[in-house]
């Protein structure tokens, strides 16, 4: 069945409460296991765990789950990288999931930013993929007030292990100092722009996420001591998040 790829991300990205990452993961009958291979995929990569793991997802409601989706999304699209040459077999072998569950593989073939990708979707979409990619930032460029983007940022951590999209968290802390109403815009008296929750959910997500992953809380100090790129304001959350985890290095005290 043909989806219409201009409406993919609308179809995936439901407007989702904002959560933390971990919480994200909740989302299976059986629990620790499955959320642990997700969660500390980079620690101990195996692959040829992935096409029974998404049917197991796919069986349990996880590929269902709303919440999940950009988390998932994210970390498939980046064992798609890793795994370039396996795609070819891993779409194959997911050819008898339901069509609304295989669009969680799809966008995240989007996402991965592959030729070997690219590929297959236009063999299946044709003009209406490359329509779409073009109109799709890459995930590490999607704006940070946009729904979901912390969640995937998260999903790209756990299968990588890697600083970028921790660098991305960390600019959450400027919408710190944000003006509360936009100027020129008319905002009701109870709302509160996603922007202005950005920097408490960078906190609470870098916490509960440093409390599980040493590698995250060496990235932090590593950041920290040798980026210069980053805001005072950047500077003051990333070691806010080190004191109450106990990491903060001497002469860095909030």
């Amino acid at each position: 069945m043909f989806f219409p790829l201009q409406r993919l991300l609308s179809l995936f990205f439901v407007p989702l409460t904002l959560i933390c990452p971990l919480s994200a993961q909740e989302t299976g009958a059986e629990g620790v296991e499955e959320k642990d291979w997700l969660e500390f995929y980079y620690e101990n990569p195996t692959p040829d765990r992935f096409i029974p793991q998404l049917k197991d997802w796919a069986e349990d409601g996880t590929l269902d789950n709303d919440h999940a989706k950009p988390a998932l999304i994210a970390f498939i699209s980046q064992l798609i990288r890793q795994n370039r040459e396996k795609l070819a077999d891993w779409y194959s072998g997911l050819a008898g999931l339901e069509p609304a569950r295989m669009q969680v593989m799809h966008t995240a073939m989007l996402f991965s930013r592959t030729e070997e990708a690219d590929t297959l979707l236009k063999e299946q979409f044709g003009q209406a993929y490359e329509d779409q990619k073009a109109e799709t930032k890459k995930i590490l460029e999607m704006p940070l007030d946009q729904r979901d983007t912390v969640d995937m940022l998260w999903g790209f951590f756990y299968a990588t292990g890697s600083p970028e999209p921790i660098r991305r968290l960390i600019l959450c802390f400027r919408f710190k100092d944000a003006p509360d109403k936009p100027a020129g815009v008319d905002v009701p008296e109870d709302y509160v722009p996603l922007y202005k929750q950005l920097p408490d959910f960078a906190h609470n997500s870098l916490l509960a996420n440093g409390e599980r992953h040493p590698r995250l809380v060496e990235i932090l100090k590593v950041l920290l001591e040798k980026d210069e790129s980053f805001l005072e304001t950047e500077k003051a959350g990333v070691r806010a998040v080190l004191e109450e985890l106990g990491q903060l290095p001497t002469g860095n005290e909030v």
